[in-house]
């Protein structure tokens, strides 16, 4: 890494300010959130930022909410308000899991959540969001418009705002499992998150797995082994059926982390735990009133 070269801060105090900024003299310019991304990236040799907008002072995008049946996340939260907001019960778990695996305590107290969606591919909040079927709010200085966690396509002269996604109802649980050899960078070598919702009788109303390079480098749902369950008993030979059906649906690219049937057998393993999970504290929750911690 080298020291970072002069470069100029724009810092504004609103929302407006920002956006009309980027969207006329600022044009080309890097965005700073939390800046786990951005600094890096400017200390590489050969970097060619010279303007940042930073976007410390939007106070008024940090916060989570439920709006009648709807949460909002407003996209400056950092990662660690995030997982330890008050209105994440045990259906939740999928945020609480980022409390331990997602970098250094530093790294979830600066990370935020827009910043980890712009990132892309390394981001584990995409793959979450699309597990809880979750939209993405992005606004530029004329418009605002929807876009799915995967698929955010940003132009230069936009930011994401807001993640949406409906209130989960009861019965249901979500796990986020994550594997890397060096967890510390905040990076997922691989990733899954899994939810269930179980039927009175126990068969399985809805389930969602999402998984990091379900396609290539691509994060993605596996539809065909969600169709192995639903509507069935989760038994050790219905999941089992499903996670041979996700092998064989998922191609994920290899590279120095590990191999794509290394990828494959991890993504597997972790798939399997985590509808363990979900099942575990599901069936807990039918003894006793709550499903306990995460």
């Amino acid at each position: 890494m080298h020291e970072l070269l002069e470069f100029d801060v724009y810092a504004p105090s609103t929302l407006g300010e920002a956006l009309t900024y980027l969207s006329g003299e600022g044009k080309g310019s890097r965005v700073l959130a939390g800046g786990t991304s951005l600094i890096p990236e400017m200390q590489k040799e050969g970097s060619r930022v010279t303007r940042v907008v930073d976007l410390s002072g939007l106070s008024d995008l940090r916060y989570v909410r439920k709006t009648q049946s709807t949460i909002r996340v407003g996209g400056l939260t950092t990662i660690r308000e995030l997982a330890e907001a008050k209105i994440f019960d045990d259906r939740y778990c999928c945020f609480r899991r980022l409390e331990h695996d997602l970098g250094f305590v530093s790294t979830r107290n600066m990370a935020t959540v827009g910043g980890n969606l712009a990132a892309g591919a390394d981001g584990d909040l995409a793959e979450i969001l699309l597990a809880l079927d979750g939209q993405v709010v992005i606004r530029n200085a004329k418009s605002e418009r929807m876009a799915e966690p995967t698929n955010l396509d940003l132009a230069e002269d936009e930011l994401v705002v807001e993640v949406r996604f409906a209130d989960l109802k009861r019965p249901v649980s979500t796990w986020f499992n994550k594997f890397e050899k060096r967890k510390e960078n905040g990076k997922g070598g691989i990733t899954t998150t899994t939810l269930m919702k179980l039927k009175d009788d126990r068969t399985v109303e809805d389930v969602r797995i999402a998984v990091s390079r379900a396609r290539g480098r691509k994060t993605g749902r596996v539809a065909g082994a969600e169709s192995e369950l639903r509507g069935r008993t989760p038994d050790a030979e219905n999941i089992g059926r499903a996670l041979d059906r996700l092998v064989a649906e998922i191609d994920p690219a290899g590279d120095f982390r590990g191999s794509s049937r290394f990828r494959k057998q991890v993504t597997r393993a972790m798939v399997k735990e985590g509808l363990g999970k979900c099942l575990e504290k599901l069936d807990h929750e039918r003894r006793v009133e709550g499903a306990g911690q995460c």
